[in-house]
C-alpha cells in the first residue's frame, strides 16, 4: 500500500469517528418530544351541610315563671306567691335523621341554675306571709322536627320535662302561724322551637325557646296547734330562652362529586 493510500484511509477513518456524535445529535433534533407527565388535580372539597348524625353541646339562658299568682289556704285565707326567675346553664345531646330538607330526631338536655324568688306581704285576712319558690335543676327529653335550607335549620320541639321544685309558705297571725311546703321532683311536658345555624361543617349555634309545665302540687304542713294545713294546687310552669353551641361528630368536609 502506497504512502498516499495509507494517509487517505487514515483521514477517512478519523473523519467518520469525529462526525458520528454530530450525526446522532442531529437525529435527536428531529425526534418527537416525549409527552408531558399526566397530572390529576386533587378532588375539590366543599362543606357538607347535612344535619344527620349524632351531636352534643352546651347551652345557657334565662327562665321566668308563668305560674299562677296566688296561694289559697284551707282556712279560707289567700296570699300572693313567688314567681321564680333566673339564669341557668347545661348541655344537650341528640341525634338527627334527614330526608331531603326535612330533619327529625331526638334530643335530651339537662340544666342547673337558680330560678328562684321570694315575696312577703299581707294575706287577704291581714296576716303576715312569706312565700319562696325555686327550680334548682330541670331537664327534657324531646322530639325535634325541622326544615333545613343550607346552613340554617328551623325546628319545632316537644316532649317530656322534669325538674326539682321547692315551694314554701309561712303565714303568721294573731291566732298562730302556719308553715307549708312542697319539695319534690315533678314531671310534665315541654313545647317550643328554635333556629340553628352552621358556622362550620361540624359546628352550629342555636337559639331556642321552651315552655315547660311541671304540673300542679299542693303545699302541706301544720300550724302552731299541730293541725294539718294545706293550700290550693300550685302550677309550676315557666318559659326559657337559651343559646347553645353544638358539635356534630363526622360533620367535616366531603369531596365534590
Amino acid at each position: 500500500m502506497t504512502k498516499l493510500h495509507r494517509e487517505l484511509s487514515g483521514f477517512l477513518l478519523l473523519s467518520t469517528i469525529a462526525l458520528t456524535p454530530v450525526a446522532a445529535h442531529a437525529a435527536d433534533l428531529y425526534r418527537s418530544s416525549p409527552p408531558p407527565p399526566s397530572y390529576a388535580p386533587p378532588a375539590a372539597y366543599v362543606d357538607s351541610y347535612s344535619w344527620a348524625g349524632f351531636y352534643a353541646g352546651i347551652n345557657g339562658g334565662y327562665g321566668w315563671s308563668d305560674g299562677g299568682n296566688s296561694i289559697g289556704y284551707n282556712d279560707g285565707d289567700q296570699s300572693s306567691r313567688a314567681q321564680p326567675q333566673g339564669g341557668f346553664g347545661g348541655g344537650q345531646i341528640g341525634y338527627n335523621f334527614q330526608s331531603g330538607s326535612f330533619v327529625y330526631g331526638v334530643e335530651t338536655d339537662f340544666q342547673g341554675g337558680d330560678l328562684s324568688n321570694r315575696v312577703t306581704g299581707l294575706t287577704a285576712n291581714g296576716n303576715d306571709f312569706s312565700s319562696r319558690e325555686s327550680v334548682d335543676w330541670f331537664g327534657t327529653v324531646r322530639g325535634r322536627l325541622g326544615y333545613a335550607f343550607g346552613r340554617t335549620l328551623i325546628y319545632g320541639t316537644g316532649g317530656f320535662a322534669y325538674g326539682d321544685v321547692r315551694q314554701h309558705a309561712f303565714v303568721t297571725g294573731a291566732s298562730g302561724s302556719e308553715y307549708l311546703r312542697n319539695n319534690d321532683t315533678q314531671t310534665g311536658y315541654t313545647v317550643g322551637g328554635g333556629v340553628e345555624y352552621k358556622i362550620a361543617p361540624a359546628w352550629s349555634l342555636k337559639g331556642e325557646y321552651q315552655y315547660i309545665d311541671l304540673g300542679s302540687e299542693k303545699l302541706s304542713g301544720t300550724d302552731t296547734a299541730g293541725a294539718a294545713v294545706t293550700s290550693s294546687g300550685l302550677d309550676t310552669s315557666f318559659s326559657t330562652v337559651k343559646i347553645g353551641l353544638n358539635y356534630r361528630f363526622g360533620g367535616g368536609a366531603e369531596p365534590l362529586k
